[in-house]
C-alpha cells in the first residue's frame, strides 16, 4: 500500500474523532480548575487565569511547577496561575482555550491539528518538548534498533497511540502486513516475551524498565522518520488577537520556569512528587529518570540558540511533513502562531 492510501485512510478517521471530541469536551471543565480566563483585572495587571494540562501532573509540567513556586507567573502580572490536570475524562486543551475556560493548554499537534480542521480556532505558540517522546521499546536481548528490523516482529501498541504508530509505519514506507500489531496492555507484555516491543513514552520506557531489573532498549520515533514537535502549548486565536500582553506574559514566566527547572532537577522532581503529583504517590526515582529524559526533549542545540519552547521553520515543517503520514494536511500557517514568543524572546535577551 502506498504512502497516500495509508494517508487517505486514516485521514477521515482523525477528523471525525477531533470533531466528536471537541464536541463532547467543549461542554465539560475539569473539576480542580479554580479560575478562568476571563481577562485583565485593571490597572493592577491580570485577572486569575487556567492552564489546562494535557495529563496528570506529573514532571512534564515540572517549568509550570516552579513558574507557580516561584513567583514568575505572579511577577509576570498574574493575580494567578491554576494548572488544571488533565486525564482521559478531562477538557481537552483546545476546548478549554476555545470556550475560554483556559488562557493556555498543552497538547500535541496530534490532537491540536485535528481539532483545527473540526473548526477549533486555536494555533500552537510554543513547544515544550522539541522532539516527541514517543518511543519503541525492545530487549536488549533481541533489540530492534530502527525501522530495518521491523519485519515480521509483533509490537504492542495502546489505542491513543495507533495514530502515531501508524505515521510512523508510512514514514518508513512499512506496510502494516510486515508487522503484527497488537493491543498494549502493560510492559508485561515486553518482558514475559509476549511481544518484540511496545510503543511508549521514552520517560517512562527502556531506562524504567532497567531499573526494574529487565534489560531494555529503545529508539525514538522523532530520529526515525517522524521529527513532531511535543507538550506543545496551545491558545485560541481570539486571545492571540486580544489578549497578547497576557500570553506573551505567560510565555516569558514559563521559560524562566523551565529554565529553573532544568536547573534543578532534584527540586523539580520534589515539586513533583511531595505537591503537585502527591496524590499520585510516584516514586521518586521513576520521576527522576522520567525528568533526565525529558530533559533531553527540551534542551537542544536549537533552544540553546534560540530559546526554549522556540520552534524552527525546519521543526514546523517536519511537523507538518509527519502529520501528514497520519492523513493530516495542514499547513504550518494554519497550526503554529509564534509570534508572541518572538517577541518575547527578542524584548528579553537574557532568557533563553
Amino acid at each position: 500500500m502506498t504512502r497516500t492510501a495509508r494517508a487517505r485512510r486514516f485521514s477521515g478517521l482523525v477528523a471525525a474523532v477531533a470533531a466528536a471530541g471537541l464536541l463532547l469536551t467543549a461542554c465539560s471543565s475539569s473539576d480542580d480548575s479554580t479560575a478562568d480566563a476571563t481577562g485583565s483585572s485593571g490597572d493592577t495587571g491580570f485577572a486569575p487565569v487556567s492552564v489546562q494540562l494535557s495529563w496528570l501532573k506529573n514532571t512534564q509540567f515540572a517549568g509550570e511547577y516552579v513558574a507557580v513556586e516561584d513567583g514568575l507567573y505572579t511577577d509576570a502580572g498574574f493575580e494567578e496561575v491554576t494548572l488544571t490536570a488533565g486525564g482521559s475524562s478531562a477538557t481537552s486543551a483546545e476546548a478549554a482555550v476555545a470556550g475560554g475556560q483556559a488562557l493556555v493548554g498543552l497538547s500535541s499537534p496530534l490532537i491540536t491539528a485535528p481539532a483545527i480542521q473540526a473548526g477549533a480556532e486555536v494555533k500552537i505558540i510554543g513547544a515544550t518538548y522539541q522532539r516527541n517522546p514517543f518511543a519503541l521499546v525492545s530487549a536488549a536481548s533481541a533489540p530492534i534498533e530502527g525501522p530495518d528490523d521491523l519485519a515480521g516482529k509483533t509490537i504492542a501498541v495502546s489505542d491513543s497511540n495507533t495514530l502515531v504508530w501508524n505515521a510512523f509505519l508510512a514514514a518508513n514506507d512499512i506496510d502494516t502486513t510486515e508487522v503484527t500489531t497488537v493491543p498494549l496492555s502493560d510492559t508485561s507484555m515486553l518482558t514475559t516475551g509476549q511481544v518484540d516491543g511496545y510503543i511508549g513514552y521514552t520517560t517512562s520506557g527502556a531506562s524504567t524498565l532497567v531499573q526494574a531489573g529487565f534489560d531494555a532498549v529503545e529508539f525514538l520515533l522523532a530520529d526515525e522518520g517522524l521529527p513532531i514537535v511535543g507538550e506543545v502549548l496551545v491558545a485560541s486565536q481570539a486571545d492571540i488577537d486580544e489578549r497578547p500582553d497576557e500570553l506573551k506574559a505567560f510565555l516569558l514566566a514559563t521559560v524562566q520556569g523551565w529554565q529553573a527547572a532544568l536547573d534543578d532537577p532534584e527540586r523539580a522532581v520534589s515539586l513533583t512528587v511531595d505537591k503537585y503529583g502527591k496524590d499520585q504517590e510516584y516514586d521518586r526515582d521513576a520521576m527522576t529518570l522520567a525528568f533526565d529524559r525529558q530533559a533531553e526533549l527540551i534542551a537542544t542545540d536549537d533552544t540553546e540558540a534560540n530559546g526554549l519552547l522556540t520552534i524552527t521553520d525546519e521543526l514546523q515543517q517536519g511537523t507538518i511533513d509527519s502529520l501528514a503520514f497520519a492523513g493530516i494536511d495542514i499547513t504550518a500557517d494554519e497550526l503554529f502562531d509564534l509570534s508572541l514568543l518572538d517577541e518575547v524572546l527578542s524584548e528579553n535577551p537574557d532568557v533563553k
